[in-house]
């Protein structure tokens, strides 16, 4: 029985740990939007205010506010991202034009979508299922200034108006049962460049692997990086820019591949 309790006590001590230091962190973040912009936080809603202090999953700080994140993972795999999507965004913005009107498909809580109307995009539709989620883009976006530029819609991917100068595609193509499908919508409604970022699985490189639902989940799918790229090819797209890392927040490996693919119409 001691036994039983020591084996039980170092993990409780250490999750009652984690979750001080991670209101320690909160309470300062709260603190510094205060003290740096004031008149923005004491606008807010005690609602609004709640949603802030929560963790979130992107990091806000390189769009100039700090929001944590509780979740070491998302750290971990928002470093392995941003910077490339980053300099997709650019690059897609250069082919689409500044003034362009852009979509973002799983766009979560709008990092993605404020980055593009930062870097010149005049009006972004962003989209995801998650209201939770949704709200708290719509905060964020308020306290950046962003608001008029981008709309944020509660609906599924599928049901996007267009026509769209550029899209965004982040993380969404593997949580579906049939990306073709939704590569294939986009290329009637995007006129210019569609960016894509996607888990592929290390764990198959057949160039026919695909998998629905994922492996471990009863949703989404999983496939190859060959099958990535010969399916976005086949909806009728041109990839003129192709990249990949190891997510280093995942562990199993059918979700540790990221491919970054910068695509256009043929």
């Amino acid at each position: 029985m001691m036994d039983g309790i020591k084996k039980i006590i170092p993990p409780l001590i250490k999750k009652i740990i984690k979750q001080q230091i991670f209101l320690i962190s909160k309470f300062f973040i709260v603190i510094k939007l205060v003290i740096r912009n004031p008149k923005n936080y004491f606008n807010l809603t005690k609602e609004e205010k709640r949603l802030f202090a929560e963790p979130w999953y992107n990091d806000f700080s390189d769009l100039g506010i700090k929001t944590q994140q509780q979740d070491k993972k998302d750290k971990l795999n928002q470093n392995c991202k941003q910077k490339i999507i980053f300099g997709l965004i650019g690059q897609a913005l250069d082919i689409a034009g500044k003034d362009s009107f852009g979509l973002d498909l799983f766009c979560a809580n709008g990092f993605y979508a404020n980055y593009s109307v930062r870097q010149g995009a005049v009006r972004i539709d962003a989209l995801d299922l998650n209201e939770y989620e949704i709200s708290k883009a719509k905060l964020i976006t308020k306290l950046l200034g962003n608001s008029e530029k981008i709309n944020f819609l509660v609906k599924d991917v599928f049901e996007s108006a267009g026509p769209y100068d550029f899209a965004i595609c982040t993380g969404g193509l593997y949580h579906i049962s049939n990306p073709d499908r939704l590569l294939v919508d986009l290329r009637q409604k995007v006129k210019k460049a569609l960016i894509i970022q996607t888990v592929y699985s290390l764990a198959n490189e057949d160039k026919n692997y695909f998998e629905t639902p994922a492996p471990g989940w009863t949703w989404g799918c999983r496939f190859s990086h060959k099958f990535l790229l010969n399916m976005v090819e086949s909806a009728g797209w041109n990839i003129i820019h192709s990249e990949v890392n190891v997510l280093r927040g995942n562990h199993k490996p059918q979700s540790q591949g990221s491919a970054y693919l910068l695509c256009v119409p043929k």
